[in-house]
Parts: structure tokens; sequence; C-alpha cells
């Protein structure tokens, strides 16, 4: 059952990332661009592979 919620739960993750990385002017940088993006791909990815596999709970 964890595994429904962990997407959301990195999404969540991200967002707090991304507004310590605002205030920090963290956010121009490639690397964190990189990691950020890859963290969505993931999130979304898990998702439609939970939904695919456990469809009782998507």
């Amino acid at each position: 059952m964890h595994a429904v919620y962990a997407p959301y739960v990195l999404l969540a993750a991200i967002a707090i990332a991304a507004i310590v990385a605002v205030s920090r002017d963290l956010i121009s940088t490639m690397q964190f661009r990189i990691a950020m993006i890859g963290s969505g791909v993931l999130a979304l990815v898990w998702a439609v592979v939970m939904g695919v596999l456990w469809p009782e709970h998507g």
C-alpha cells in the first residue's frame, strides 16, 4: 500500500526542495533542474506502473 502513496510523497519533497532552491537561488543550476525533472518523471512512471499492476488502487 505504501507504494501507491510514494509518488505523492516524492512530489511533496520536490515542492519543498523547489521552495528551498528558490530561496537560496539554486534554481538556475543545471544540476538542480536535472534532479527535479528526473524526480518528476520517476513519480509519474511509478504512478502509471502502480495503476497498471494494481488497478484497484489507481
